[in-house]
């Protein structure tokens, strides 16, 4: 089995965290794992893999790896100047760290799909000798970046049939305007010449079937997921504590969230993910009380500290057919979740009805206020774990080994 994945751990992205829980689940069912990925970054730890999986690592380009040494530097002075593993403090990036993710920006404008693809160059060198020598039955490639969606030609003249395993859709709302038309080629190709295709979320199957007149059931759900992860009872005490792990994007605005956690006394909201926006930070500066910025972390603290909240908290995005998968990921914590709809297509608010994990709320400070005070009632009263159902059973098909092994079965009945 050959899987294509540009961002691998130590890569720290929510597509890393899913390719490597495929990647040691398929390896307990495959003769031989072949998994194909960028370099790794200085100064950080590969992950542990099983006995039959074989890394294989192309350059991501010349600029790419000049911007790795920098930020390995940043973060071993971060390091020794006392941070848990070498990633940003809640602080504000400095200039250096500025201008690194100034420059990424600007060549992800520059090139497309985006500054991934300086290293498909080197990738295709690496496929072309996997495709030879170890003469693959199947392959998975992994978009997000689109740039692994750039070598399924290779993979074609190779007699390699694939699975086309989609995060987001190529074309996207956040697409720049002078890519969308060659986003929509790019999309309409892997869907047409790819064995099989899967998305995360039903939305995201309906949205594709309709743009390229696809029979709804031939597009495989495979959502994120949850691994095992540190559990821990709930806090004591009458303060309530809420977590929220991963990114503010454009489209995923955290004002509402801010402004009713900074109105409602006794609630605390930790904040722990990179680049955080300058409005995020000045909400912290402001309420120092109310709200705590813990810096971008590596996955297993996120782990733990998400076993030390009241609530976890998600923001749904706008615009997108896409849903936050750290809401699957938060599954393994066995916390209720707090989670704020922006758009009416978000699966978000059913699937935590359906789970009895959680409350939906619309991005109105006052609606959150509500619900914040409803979850201070419950703890302060019969408790979280009366008010919702946080045990694994009705959630245990959002385990990553389960939908591994469905990602399994589809790529058996390709090779097969």
């Amino acid at each position: 089995m050959l899987v294509v994945a540009h961002d691998f751990p130590p890569v720290r992205s929510p597509q890393s965290i899913r390719a490597l829980a495929f990647v040691r689940r398929l390896a307990a069912g495959a003769r031989e794992v072949q998994v194909l990925t960028r370099t790794g970054l200085p100064g950080l730890a590969g992950p542990t893999l099983p006995a039959n999986v074989r890394l294989h690592r192309a350059s991501p380009g010349a600029l790419e790896s000049l911007l790795d040494r920098l930020a390995a530097r940043r973060a071993a002075a971060h390091l020794s100047a006392g941070g848990d593993d070498g990633f940003a403090g809640p602080a504000a990036l400095n200039w250096k760290g500025r201008c690194v993710a100034r420059i990424r920006r600007t060549v992800d404008q520059l090139r497309f799909p985006d500054g991934r693809v300086a290293w498909v160059p080197a990738a295709r060198r690496e496929l072309a000798a996997l495709c030879r020598d170890a003469r693959p039955d199947v392959a998975l490639l992994m978009h997000e970046p689109a740039a692994c969606l750039l070598l399924a030609g290779q993979l074609r003249a190779a007699g390699v049939s694939w699975l086309a395993d989609l995060a987001d859709p190529v074309l996207a709302p956040y697409t720049p305007p002078r890519f969308r038309r060659a986003a929509a080629r790019l999309e309409a190709r892997a869907l047409a010449e790819a064995a099989a295709v899967a998305v995360t979320n039903p939305a995201t199957a309906d949205l594709l079937a309709t743009r390229h007149g696809l029979a709804r059931e031939t597009i495989e759900v495979l959502p994120q997921g949850f691994g095992d992860a540190p559990r821990a009872p709930l806090p004591a005490g009458d303060g309530l504590t809420l977590v929220y792990t991963g990114r503010f994007y454009p489209f995923r605005d955290p004002a509402a969230l801010l402004a009713a956690v900074a109105g409602t006394p006794g609630v605390n909201l930790v904040l722990a993910g990179p680049e955080m926006p300058p409005a995020v930070q000045a909400a912290a500066r402001a309420h120092p009380g109310a709200i705590t910025l813990a810096g971008e972390l590596s996955h297993e603290a996120t782990l733990s500290l998400q076993a030390r909240a009241d609530v976890l908290v998600g923001v749904g995005n706008t615009g997108t057919a896409q849903s936050p998968g750290k809401l699957q990921e938060y599954f393994g914590a066995a916390r209720p979740i707090l989670h704020v709809v922006h758009d009416p297509a978000d699966p978000a608010p059913a699937l935590l009805a359906s789970a009895r994990r959680g409350l939906a709320v619309p991005a109105d400070a006052a609606a959150i206020t509500a619900a914040l005070r409803e979850l201070l009632a419950a703890k302060r009263g019969a408790g979280l774990a009366a008010r919702f159902d946080l045990g694994l059973e009705a959630v245990a098909d959002y385990h990553w080994d389960a939908i591994s092994d469905r990602l399994a079965a589809r790529l058996a009945a390709i090779a097969g």
